[in-house]
């Protein structure tokens, strides 16, 4: 399917004579390959006469562009079409001694998952879905505020390429204008000293809304707050380098004390009158940043208490 999209991601019209040609399949295998990506949401047009084309022009992953546009020759990249988990497959890639730090990012996720276990929808090969892997040899601790610093990291890209106000909920929700727009999944191999992360990110370039009728929550895409299309080989590398940088940093002993103000700039929750929903109890005060661990300051009743886990909703004034 991937030979196909490549094909067609001119947004010209192939006969179906030509695509067989250039697949080496019969007419009738190329209908097949069509009929199986619209199966999977890609919209296909066929006009008698002319042949076969998408309604927009489509960039795929290319380790090449991803290599031009500045990923280090150190980091192993890992492209495919489709994928049930990148970081199942960052597992996969750890348990079998892959070089690291590796990128590993596919044009399909089936069954990407979110924070507390929801589905993360991502389509096919419009929007951002990967995961980074890097080895820390000094041990789970020095990983502490992780994703907030992740966080941080996309927001400076989001900003880079123009993207107007970008902002990050706490714990790992980077949105535009109250909208989501990127979703951060950080997971933990530990062996003795040793610890490998897999930061997972999820970021919406181009969003079909019949993929997300099942979201329950406003969001929002890159090409909705962008003049023109970005190009996603540019944003994935974009964001990779700041990973690394990201990652050196904790990997030095700086950790989330050196990001708290930088992740504090993007707040959008401060002095704001907050309900955290735990699954024993609901707490509410006002939110006043964070800590040096990336904890949640939150104020009642006049004290200020650190919160480490929980979900956050914005109480409507």
């Amino acid at each position: 399917m991937q030979a196909v999209l490549a094909l067609l991601s001119d947004n010209e019209f192939h006969s179906g004579e030509e695509l067989g040609a250039a697949l080496g399949v019969t007419r009738a295998a190329v209908w097949k390959k069509l009929k199986k990506l619209e199966s999977i949401g890609v919209s296909v047009h066929s006009v008698k006469g002319r042949g076969y084309r998408l309604p927009s022009p489509l960039e795929l992953l290319s380790e090449d562009s991803l290599r031009q546009h500045g990923v280090p020759d150190e980091v192993t990249i890992k492209l495919a079409f489709e994928t049930e988990s990148t970081n199942g497959d960052a597992k996969r890639c750890i348990s079998q001694g892959t070089s690291l730090p590796a990128l590993i990012s596919v044009e399909r996720q089936t069954q990407g998952k979110g924070r507390r276990g929801r589905q993360w929808e991502s389509g096919v090969a419009k929007n951002i879905t990967f995961s980074f892997v890097w080895r820390f040899e000094n041990g789970p601790n020095v990983v502490e505020g992780l994703s907030l610093a992740t966080g941080v990291a996309v927001a400076r890209v989001l900003k880079k390429i123009g993207v107007p106000n970008p902002g990050l909920k706490w714990p790992n929700d980077v949105q535009v204008d109250g909208q989501k727009i990127c979703g951060i999944l950080l997971e933990m191999v530990a062996d003795q000293d040793v610890c490998h992360v897999i930061i997972g990110i999820g970021l919406n370039v181009e969003m079909d809304s019949s993929v997300m009728k099942h979201v329950d929550q406003p969001w929002t895409d890159l090409v909705s707050r962008l003049k023109s299309r970005p190009s996603r080989n540019r944003i994935l590398a974009e964001l990779t380098k700041e990973l690394i940088e990201v990652c050196k940093l904790f990997e030095e002993g700086h950790g989330m004390k050196h990001f708290q103000h930088h992740w504090q700039a993007y707040d959008v929750l401060f002095n704001q009158s907050v309900t955290v929903s735990t699954v024993s109890q609901q707490r509410h005060g006002i939110a006043r940043g964070i800590d040096q661990k990336g904890a949640l300051l939150l104020e009642e009743h006049g004290e200020l208490v650190a919160l480490h886990g929980g979900e956050i909703s914005v109480r409507r004034v």
